[in-house]
């Protein structure tokens, strides 16, 4: 059923005589590159691939998790937050790659602790520019490929896209979906803080912020932008509760897509809740029932362009 599904999602969101009208193909002679990126959705499991994809074999990933390097340039007002996120990141990976007492006296080979500090440097020059990008993945192997995960790039302009088109003409995508509902849900218990609470996630969701979190939830509009941007199979979509409920076979897949080779034993942490936000106290079927009246257009809106992903957002988001 699900091999059914994934080939009506291609065929409806990879479709090569439905490519957007500013797709055109660019070329690249840049050898440091990122052969794929996942872009989403925020509080979809990025955090959880992110944890199992780090530590492929066959894969080099970033230091950080959320390099939104293309969202700081292309989405107005987010450099600032995208830097700050960047150098709160930076400086908790640094801590951990500078320490000299090791738990077990386990310490990283010279070189693999080289690449992973000039990672971190080029992570931390602000402006980032497109060679400080690029050095992310100057130390990925022959035999191996290289990417990185930014929900924020789930929302970018065609512009953007267009950029990240520069480094890799080829670039591989994957898209997490969570049901919209379930998804903005998650948002405002983060926005709330250490301590989210029923009444808070209710102001915010009434409030101007509501914007950001309904832009994220909007899949219809940002998958068929991603879609007109990209070669045909290039993109992978997959659900948050088939990590649930058959983390492997996510992980099968989108190693599949990627064209690794799968093992069970590549990926210790799969069944693991690699990060799970704080439960919000009091009520929340108010709130819930405010967030699916807001997102009821937009949802209605995926039902009708891209019917068989809002099938697999009812069935496994």
């Amino acid at each position: 059923m699900l091999e059914k599904i994934a080939q009506k999602e291609e065929a409806a969101v990879a479709s090569p005589d439905r490519r957007s009208p500013h797709y055109a193909p660019i070329t690249s002679s840049r050898a440091a590159r990122p052969d794929f990126i996942c872009i989403g959705a925020q509080k979809a499991g990025t955090t959880w691939l992110y944890a199992n994809l780090r530590g492929h074999p066959g894969i080099l990933m970033p230091p950080v998790k959320e390099v939104a390097y293309f969202s700081s340039l292309y989405v107005p007002g987010w450099a600032k937050a995208d830097a700050d996120h960047r150098a709160f990141q930076v400086g908790q990976a640094r801590k951990h790659w500078t320490l000299t007492d090791r738990p077990g006296g386990k310490e990283p080979r010279p070189e693999i602790r080289a690449r992973v500090i000039a990672s971190l440097d080029a992570l931390a020059q602000e402006p980032m520019t497109d060679e400080a990008y690029a050095t992310l993945f100057e130390g990925c192997g022959v035999d191996q490929i290289c990417g990185e995960i930014s929900p924020q790039y789930s929302v970018l302009p065609r512009e953007a896209i267009r950029h990240a088109l520069a480094f890799n003409p080829n670039l591989k995508v994957i898209v997490l979906l969570r049901h919209p509902v379930a998804r903005a849900m998650s948002h405002l218990a983060m926005l709330c803080g250490k301590t989210p609470t029923a009444g808070r996630m209710k102001e915010i969701a009434l409030s101007n912020w509501w914007n950001g979190v309904a832009w994220y939830s909007d899949y219809g509009n940002w998958l068929l932008r991603w879609r007109g941007m990209l070669p045909t199979g290039q993109l992978h979509i997959d659900y948050n509760g088939l990590i649930r409920d058959d983390p492997m076979g996510v992980l099968r897949r989108i190693c599949d897509f990627l064209g690794l080779p799968f093992s069970e034993a590549s990926f210790p942490k799969a069944r693991e809740k690699v990060f799970e936000g704080g439960k919000p106290d009091g009520d929340l079927d108010e709130v819930r029932a405010i967030v699916a009246e807001k997102l009821a257009p937009q949802l209605e809106d995926l039902r009708q362009r891209l019917p068989t992903i809002a099938a697999g957002l009812d069935r496994y988001g």
